[in-house]
């Protein structure tokens, strides 16, 4: 069965993700995913660092890591939310030179030549050449907390890009009885667990997706890609 390594802010990113995987493939017995940043031993640490969960995955992709996880994974999958990205050491911008906001697409573009440039830098474009195919970023609008709002509003809320946290508990606390701590998501791993199970499902995934600009271009990604599960 191909594999999937995933490079991520958190451990609560890598569960939306993986249920979103099994979703897409529509298959229960999808087990694929591996946990490459943050390793789920460490996630507790990894949290509190100074530069936050951003600049890890910044990190994770300049480092030796990245280049001997091609050789344990079919394909690398890449998350990172854009809230941050206007801080030192992200730099993309969220506004043009005339003061306009970019658009959802062109933000991820930029966040994509953002990683393409640093893959470049790091190993050269032999080595780019050689293995963006089998890469497949899931970079999120302004969150990946966004993604999951169509699984709970039927307004236009559901294509919310903005505060979206809040938005989310206000959900969650009536249906599931707990709220999302932003400040401690580390130690959330089963909660979002149970906030994207949604997602478990072929149909619902295919549907809500088209609500987020962001979620829907990383499900466009993964079609594009082909992926017949299991081997030749």
């Amino acid at each position: 069965m191909k594999t999937f390594g995933i490079i991520s802010e958190g451990p609560t990113d890598q569960i939306i993700i993986d249920n979103i995987l099994v979703g897409f493939f529509n298959n229960e017995d999808f087990l694929g995913v591996r946990y490459l940043q943050p390793l789920r031993d460490e996630t507790d640490s990894l949290a509190i660092e100074k530069f936050g969960g951003w600049y890890k995955v910044f990190e994770y992709c300049r480092s030796q890591n990245f280049i001997e996880a091609f050789e344990q994974n079919d394909y690398l999958i890449i998350q990172i939310d854009t809230d941050r990205c206007e801080d030192t050491h992200f730099d993309v911008r969220k506004s043009k030179a005339d003061g306009s906001l970019v658009t959802p697409l062109e933000l991820i573009e930029a966040v994509t030549t953002k990683f393409e440039m640093i893959f470049t830098e790091a190993f050269g474009l032999e080595k780019f050449e050689l293995f963006k195919h089998r890469v497949i970023y899931a970079i999120c609008v302004n969150e990946i907390e966004c993604w999951l709002l169509p699984l709970y509003y039927d307004d236009r809320t559901k294509s919310s890009t903005n505060n979206c946290i809040h938005k989310l508990n206000q959900k969650i606390s009536e249906r599931l009885g707990f709220y999302i701590d932003p400040s401690n998501k580390s130690n959330q791993v089963g909660n979002y667990d149970k906030i994207s199970r949604g997602y478990l499902k072929n149909k619902t995934l295919m549907t809500s997706c088209n609500h987020n600009p962001s979620l829907q271009v990383f499900i466009q990604k993964l079609i594009e890609k082909n992926i017949d599960l299991l081997p030749a």
